[in-house]
């Protein structure tokens, strides 16, 4: 069992390193698709959507129309995980966090 975690692990990882050099890159479809090809888990979403808003905050100064693209893609993100509840209360709880509420003002403030 402990071999199938370590090969799952790094699969995420390089599917996560392929969506950063996509991002670095420019080649935003090929980030997108990287990032939502079939089989995303609730983990996944989670995850990524916090690299990417990272990810966006080390583009707000130098490329803002990437970090609102990162942005909007943390957002989208945190909504699949939040859909990806397996409980009223889990997702009820979710909603209430509001994890990735704050992102649409990082998104206004850089396109004003």
């Amino acid at each position: 069992m402990r071999y199938r975690i370590s090969k799952v692990s790094s699969e995420v990882e390089e599917r996560q390193s392929q969506v950063l050099q996509s991002i670095q890159n420019g080649n935003l479809e090929q980030a997108k698709n990287f990032l939502w090809r079939s089989g995303g888990t609730q983990d996944w979403f989670a995850d990524m959507a916090t690299v990417l808003e990272t990810t966006g905050d080390g583009y707000g100064r130098s490329d803002p129309a990437l970090a609102i693209w990162c942005y909007e893609q943390a957002r989208d993100l945190y909504e699949a995980d939040n859909a990806g509840a397996t409980s009223g209360g889990e997702g009820m709880a979710l909603m209430m966090e509001g994890r990735g509420s704050h992102l649409g003002r990082k998104i206004w403030l850089l396109k004003s």
